[in-house]
């Protein structure tokens, strides 16, 4: 039988397994192309493709945070030159020195991520020294927001769109478009029926097998040394008890031998 001890050793394990493998419900976004990813929970495609400039950024603006003096561009989907920069998706450009102007990131090196519900792009630099990390939010209207520098030689841009919504998955927020004309007119009354409860809501679980491996063989290891720290524990608690046993019988046996030799003298 478990001592309370044991108990509580046991339940903190239990909990530390159930928090690390919690599985995740967030979606992930598979890039399929430079400006474009497909969510892996059916919601949709990412596709930035209508928001591309041709030969020229289609965005532009100045960093909101001093004292960065600088001023960005940036294109989805096909790469532009702009002053100094060449075949890039991200430019930097001083205002206090024109010609001075950085490669903040290309559109063969792109990322796509998810985090909390969240879909970024991260470009890469062709030397790989910069990166930029641009913010996709679903929205009515379409505009472009320059961060600025965040960590060293990592820079951050917002971009809201329709653009940004995966097709077929929800909608932008804000009121939706008025219709331009009448629409069908009803043919008859019909009395309303509640409807019957539809199919619940599906939840995609994905599992990075890298982070599963990294997770697993450490957490079986800390159980297993756990499990034999409770063996040894008991082990020696139970020894003890035999041992005390042993010593507290020791005097009344000695007594009733003493008696029985007096006895047979």
């Amino acid at each position: 039988m478990a001592t309370p001890r044991e108990g509580h050793m046991l339940l903190f394990f239990s909990v530390f397994v159930a928090v690390v493998f919690r599985p995740t419900l967030a979606a992930s976004c598979t890039g399929t192309g430079p400006c474009s990813c497909t969510m892996d929970d059916g919601s949709g495609t990412v596709d930035l493709t209508a928001l591309a400039g041709v030969g020229s950024p289609a965005f532009h603006g100045d960093a909101q945070k001093w004292p960065d003096q600088s001023r960005y561009y940036y294109n989805p989907c096909t790469p532009f030159d702009e002053t100094g920069c060449a075949g890039v998706a991200v430019c930097q450009v001083s205002k206090d020195f024109p010609h001075e102007s950085y490669d903040l990131g290309i559109q063969n090196n792109t990322l796509f991520t998810m985090d909390q519900g969240t879909l970024t792009i991260t470009y890469s630099a062709a030397d790989h020294m910069r990166h930029s990390i641009v913010t996709l939010k679903c929205a009515e209207r379409t505009n472009f927001t320059v961060d600025g520098e965040g960590a060293v030689t990592t820079y951050y841009f917002t971009l809201e769109s329709p653009e940004c919504c995966p097709k077929g998955g929800p909608q932008p927020t804000g009121p939706g478009p008025h219709p331009t004309g009448p629409g069908p007119q009803p043919t008859a009354i019909r009395p309303s029926v509640k409807p019957g409860p539809g199919p619940g809501p599906t939840i995609t679980i994905n599992i990075n097998v890298n982070m599963m491996c990294i997770i697993f063989l450490p957490t079986v290891a800390i159980l297993i040394i756990g499990a034999l720290l409770i063996n040894k524990y008991s082990r020696q608690r139970e020894e003890r008890k035999v041992k005390l046993e042993l010593v507290s019988d020791m005097p009344g046996k000695v007594y009733v031998d003493q008696c029985e030799e007096q006895q047979k003298a």
